[in-house]
């Protein structure tokens, strides 16, 4: 899948001279004032929130609300419920006030924004983006809130938030445009809107889009700029191809022709730190039929746990030559339980065709169909943990079974540890994840990406009032023990995971994340947003910061 335009709003020129100060939080002196916060809000028609953590109703104080909590409390696991709080999180790593002990606990903002610039309007965007840089304050960008990385919190922060910048999901029967040889029908997406509405209009009108597999997810923010996969991939190549971001009064135009720094940057580079995207175009390409199996394997006890790993790896030698004739999707497994294991596929090949050919599968006339019946789940939300994990490519998964048997074992951990293992099968037929089997240079995703065979993510979670103690180790357990299992079976791979479902705690960030692109990027960052007005942990420029105990960023 190809994205042919994007529409941004970019911190290329700044008013604070070079070396400004510090960050400012509301424990120092520098802090804006009430009366500038209150001016702000008027010159945004109000669209200013402050805010409050979302189960602030269910704590001891002015806020308290019995009603209020139980609706929170029940609707805690649900994404789109969430999703209309302006600090409401899938993942709640740094959710200050979950709702567990709240009779006994103290609740307050955390490491949440303060404040919400809820964008309805591109001026909108602008304005807070101003209003920051003017008062040396932290910036961060939210759609959705879908992020196991805490993009979208900073301490004593002002946030930007397109949820409700809309402005219309635009079908194009023929797009044209200059330096592209697409003459196909596209798709233009005007600001926070998430997959499941793209999803429905590209249903009507008989095409398929790349974007996430969870119909919450949002298209214009991290999913995008991440590298964007979802189950089309393996056909249409990711969701960070081509990409042109156009101009608009103040908007920034990039395109292979010009900008083309911003251009390759905005591609897969990372979220939230070259501009804020308020618009894209991408490709729509013809529907596809498909053909669809549910895979289970389960251990009826734990005697036969040794048949399970071994099945287990055979699987995963064979996802090449499956991965070659046309097999595709996502799977997980566990041995703590059953856990189910989908992929798609229009065909098979050796060593499983004898297996496959005595499991029932479904024919489907479309990829919507497909995605309603076997992949568009909505995940709960509310849930804590780590993730880690590996791109494994075809040496990694074929070259020595005996290592690779021992590495499933190690990420499996024991059944008391339930640790839950990801398979995300990419590899397309020409070998490499791209649209028509070409990779073009004008981006900036991890290469490593294009030579994926299989994405394999390690995850363990707790409960949200377990000890810190018990949290670090499993942490250490995910990144120091598991992810460097997958490390060691892998050592040719320039590249860890998705940077969407990756550990902000990787201390190699740089090369897991980015491949051999960071240096560029880096260069690029330090020449488009040289005061660092767009910060993430884990992204690239971030190493010039240091968050201080009092939660100021700093300098480093």
């Amino acid at each position: 899948m190809k994205i042919l335009s994007i529409t941004l709003l970019a911190a290329l020129l700044w008013e604070r001279a070079l070396g400004a100060a510090d960050g400012a939080v509301p424990s120092l002196p520098c802090w804006t004032s009430n009366k500038l916060w209150n001016d702000f809000n008027t010159t945004i028609s109000g669209q200013l929130v402050f805010n409050q953590p979302v189960a602030v109703s269910c704590y001891p104080g002015p806020a308290a609300d019995s009603t209020k909590c139980a609706s929170i409390i029940a609707n805690y696991t649900n994404n789109n419920f969430l999703q209309q709080f302006p600090i409401g999180y899938s993942a709640s790593n740094e959710d200050a006030c979950p709702v567990v002990n709240v009779s006994t606990s103290h609740c307050d903002i955390g490491s949440a924004p303060i404040y919400t610039v809820n964008a309805t309007d591109r001026s909108h965007v602008s304005a807070g983006i101003a209003f920051a840089r003017k008062y040396n304050l932290r910036l961060v960008v939210r759609n959705t809130g879908h992020d196991l990385l805490d993009r979208s919190v900073g301490f004593g922060s002002l946030q930007i938030w397109i949820r409700y910048l809309r402005s219309g999901v635009t079908f194009l029967d023929d797009f044209r445009q200059k330096g592209s040889e697409w003459t196909g029908a596209a798709v233009t997406i005007g600001g926070g809107y998430v997959w499941r509405d793209v999803y429905a209009e590209a249903e009507r009108r008989g095409v398929v889009v790349v974007g996430g597999g969870t119909p919450s997810v949002g298209c214009l923010g991290g999913w995008m700029q991440g590298g964007g996969h979802g189950p089309p991939v393996h056909d249409f190549g990711l969701g960070a191809d081509p990409q042109v971001v156009l101009a608009n009064g103040s908007l920034v135009t990039a395109s292979p022709r010009q900008n083309s720094d911003l251009f390759f940057a905005i591609r897969g580079g990372g979220p939230g730190v070259y501009g804020i995207v308020v618009e894209t175009t991408v490709k729509a390409w013809p529907t596809v039929k498909a053909v669809a199996q549910t895979l289970y394997f389960a251990p009826h006890n734990p005697s036969e746990l040794d048949a399970f790993m071994s099945a287990f790896t055979d699987l995963y030698q064979a996802f090449p030559s499956l991965s070659q004739a046309g097999w595709s999707g996502y799977g997980q497994w566990s041995t703590a339980g059953v856990l189910p294991f989908p992929n798609t596929t229009i065909g098979y090949s050796t060593p499983w065709q004898h297996s496959i050919d005595h499991f029932a599968y479904t024919e489907l006339p479309s990829y919507a169909a497909y995605y309603r019946a076997f992949s568009g789940v909505e995940p709960p939300a509310g849930g804590v943990g780590s993730d880690s994990g590996r791109f494994l490519d075809e040496k990694a998964l074929c070259r020595n079974r005996t290592a690779l048997r021992e590495t499933l074992e190690i990420v499996a951990g024991t059944p008391e540890q339930a640790t839950i293992n990801v398979n995300e099968i990419f590899g397309a037929p020409h070998g490499r994840i791209a649209a028509d089997g070409r990779v073009e240079s004008v981006s900036g995703v991890n290469p490593a990406w294009r030579e994926v065979v299989v994405n394999h993510i390690v995850s363990r979670q707790w409960k949200l009032d377990t000890a810190p103690a018990d949290v670090k180790s499993m942490q250490d357990d995910v990144l120091l023990v598991k992810e460097s299992a997958l490390r060691n079976l892998a050592p040719d791979t320039v590249g860890l995971i998705s940077m969407n479902e990756a550990s902000k705690l990787d201390p190699d960030y740089k090369i897991n994340f980015y491949g051999t692109h960071y240096a560029r990027l880096e260069s690029m960052k330090k020449s488009l947003d040289a005061e660092g007005v767009f910060y993430c942990p884990t992204r690239v420029g971030s190493d010039g910061w240091v968050q201080q105990e009092n939660g100021q960023l700093c300098r480093a």
